[in-house]
């Protein structure tokens, strides 16, 4: 086994008042065999450190194998947002809004510019690797057209059709790359291994790594997803919390808002059953057909988000999100 480890600094037009600039640091593997070139990066949002700390565990189990090829790791990719803790930058702008960014104008969009412009000079496949927050646990992948890819990491339900203008993945696939981007973890799941297995699943995928993949053997693909959304401001409770993510839920109410001065039940979230129209209720964004285009509910859905419980939430804060499977595709092996 012989990896080659290679580490620099790419610095960012902007500087600090000082003269001091913002720079972000990159961590090339490179195998002892030719083979593909495949990125990672997290911290994108700078309220989901899980993530960050999964791909320096990596690079750590990448620096004792048997690797094709070269991977690049970026672990705190957006150290502005970092440095602030939040998901929105000190700018008050969210760079996974941003992407490709400008060399000039915003701190956010040059940082943007200046981590996707050196991600292309080296690879043409990027992993956007994120993480819940403390008091938030997620569990999905967002495909970008690359379903063979977005289920090779085999351990989240993967979501189709659901793209965001200035998101990473989006632009790298705009610039003829692959990506996708996966949420775990978060909570009291603050267990890294989810996501560092389910990046050496997709470097088996992509032909870096011979060894056997691990994680089920097939994932759920789906295609219509409803989150809801705080209308109030109070104590969010509810049925469903961060260990029961990825399984189905019953019909009915799963969360609920609570006034704390009234103690009265002010807001509901509430799972259609078999037979029923989701998309007619309050408090939520649909994502699949669109938010005007109901459908009919024919089965369970799975639960994607849910928040440590109880909770002060205000106006507008996510609660909890579920979505419907469309098929369970077979976890791809490597050139499979």
């Amino acid at each position: 086994m012989s990896v080659t480890i290679r580490s620099w600094n790419v610095e960012v037009p902007g500087r600090r008042v000082g003269g001091d600039g913002w720079r972000i640091r990159f961590h090339q593997y490179t195998g002892n065999r030719p083979g593909p070139a495949t990125a990672f990066v997290a911290g994108i949002n700078g309220d989901k450190p899980l993530a960050v700390l999964a791909l320096h565990e990596l690079g750590r189990r990448l620096a004792n194998t048997d690797m094709a090829g070269t991977v690049l790791i970026v672990p705190a990719a957006n150290p502005f947002g970092l440095h602030g803790g939040m998901r929105h930058n000190p700018d008050l702008i969210e760079i996974n809004r941003r992407f490709p960014g400008k060399v000039y104008g915003f701190l956010t969009d040059q940082l943007a510019h200046t981590l996707i412009g050196t991600l292309l000079e080296h690879v043409d496949c990027v992993i956007d690797l994120h993480s819940g927050t403390p008091d938030r646990a997620l569990h999905y992948t967002y495909d970008y057209g690359d379903l063979a890819l977005s289920t090779s990491f085999g351990y989240l339900p993967v979501v189709v059709d659901r793209h965001v203008p200035g998101q990473l993945s989006q632009a790298v696939v705009a610039a003829g790359g692959k990506s996708f981007l996966a949420e775990f973890g978060g909570a009291e799941f603050n267990d890294t291994r989810p996501g560092v297995e389910g990046c050496l699943n997709t470097l088996r995928y992509r032909g870096h790594l011979a060894d056997e993949r691990t994680g089920p053997d097939s994932v759920p693909v789906l295609d219509r997803v409803k989150v809801f959304l705080s209308s109030h401001a109070g104590a969010l409770n509810g049925l469903y919390g961060p260990p029961d993510l990825g399984e189905p839920v019953e019909p009915g109410a799963i969360g609920w808002i609570t006034d704390v001065v009234t103690d009265e039940r002010i807001e509901q979230f509430v799972v259609e059953g078999p037979g029923e129209r989701a998309g007619t209720g309050p408090g939520f964004d649909l994502w699949g057909p669109g938010p005007e285009q109901a459908f009919e509910v024919t089965d369970a859905p799975l639960l994607m988000l849910a928040p440590s419980r109880p909770a002060m939430v205000s106006p507008g804060e996510f609660t909890y999100a579920v979505g419907w499977v469309r098929e369970w595709l077979k976890t791809p092996s490597a050139g499979s």
